[in-house]
């Protein structure tokens, strides 16, 4: 299994993907959850779908880490409100039972997308610093107010003695 993770990119998302695909349709069969239910976890399926087409990306997963945990908390709500009764049919009883799972599965998919965003340099397991790692991406900063030597050695354009027009 250790040479398929590494001949596949983003084996582990991937798998959170289709586990909570799986899920989510299997949840949807029935007519007991409301539209909120399709509605939150249509986000999480998009962040980890972003997640997967830019691999490079942290802040995909840490929104996917997010809507996530934040999904446990609404499917214990919405199971508490709205769980078929005894006289439904099996197709809300099995679509309800399968909600029950996926929201056993969330926490597991959490940790794997924790050591998901580890891996691709976000925090080191501190779930505070999660969101205040640092940036990959250079930026120019425009508040300078020394030129760079480089140019101005190199013989280019020196702003410091340019005449006003």
């Amino acid at each position: 299994m250790p040479a398929l993770t590494q001949q596949i990119p983003n084996f582990n998302a991937k798998v959170v993907f289709l586990a909570h695909f799986i899920f989510i349709s299997l949840s949807c069969m029935g007519f007991w959850a409301s539209n909120a239910y399709l509605f939150y976890n249509c986000i999480l399926i998009f962040l980890l779908l972003w997640s997967i087409f830019h691999s490079q990306l942290q802040e995909p997963l840490q929104l996917a880490i997010v809507v996530n945990g934040v999904s446990i908390i609404l499917d214990i709500l919405l199971l508490i409100m709205n769980f078929p009764s005894y006289s439904s049919g099996a197709a809300a009883k099995f679509s309800a039972a399968m909600a029950v799972l996926h929201l056993l599965a969330r926490p597991i998919s959490t940790f794997v997308l924790i050591k998901n965003l580890e891996e691709r340099g976000g925090s080191t397991g501190n779930i505070p610093n999660m969101f205040t790692g640092t940036r990959t991406e250079s930026y120019e900063d425009i508040d300078r107010t020394t030129v760079p030597q480089s140019s101005a050695q190199a013989g280019g354009y020196n702003f410091a003695t340019a005449q006003p027009i």
